[in-house]
């Protein structure tokens, strides 16, 4: 068994107080600096508009004090997640996911939806691989990476042709208008579903 599958999975969250999606590389190059002798892999780094998301894996527990102490130069660390696979019931993972979505949580919300995804069929599969599409998306927004962004939103208008009204809360017309207009005009922000 590799090293990365004897770790475990965590995200980070960092006060934002200054850093913008255009950070995420020089920020995810100074936190593999700052850890480079520890046994941690830094996979990924995002920046939304009121925390930096670090998503990184540990062998152990014991490594999230060397991460506290250590990346806290970057910026306060306000709150650490292991993340670990949990069945949901269909509307607890959609209402999960919204409010992860809204928090600007884009790779969590991806990670909820696609557990739901998996046992979906027709129709509804392709209402949730495209809203599971744009939080893809804005998780390359995150990083600054805009023409994939616009990439993966027009492959989400695809999949969210044939879906109209709400699903669980959710307006999917509001959403197919933001997505919509942001692939445009490539201009890309945060909004809420």
């Amino acid at each position: 068994m590799d090293l990365v599958n004897k770790l475990s999975r965590y995200m980070v969250y960092f006060k934002n107080e200054k850093y913008l999606p255009k950070d995420a590389t020089s920020i995810l190059s100074l936190s593999r600096n700052i850890l480079h002798d520890d046994k941690i892999i830094i996979r990924d780094v995002r920046v939304a508009s009121h925390f930096l998301e670090l998503d990184i894996s540990i062998a152990t527990s014991s490594g999230i004090g060397k991460i506290k102490s250590k990346l806290s130069q970057i910026a306060p660390i306000i709150d650490i997640d292991r993340i670990i696979e949990k069945e949901l019931d269909k509307n607890e993972s959609i209402k999960l996911a919204r409010e992860l979505f809204n928090n600007e949580k884009y790779w969590k919300t991806h990670e909820v939806l696609e557990g739901i995804w998996k046992h979906t069929q027709g129709d509804e599969r392709d209402l949730l691989n495209g809203i599971i599409l744009v939080a893809a998306a804005l998780v390359h927004y995150q990083k600054e990476e805009l023409a994939i962004c616009i990439s993966i939103m027009k492959r989400a208008l695809v999949k969210l042709n044939n879906s109209y009204g709400k699903y669980h809360d959710v307006d999917i017309d509001s959403l197919k208008r933001e997505v919509t207009n942001m692939v445009n005009s490539s201009k890309v922000s945060n909004f809420r579903i």
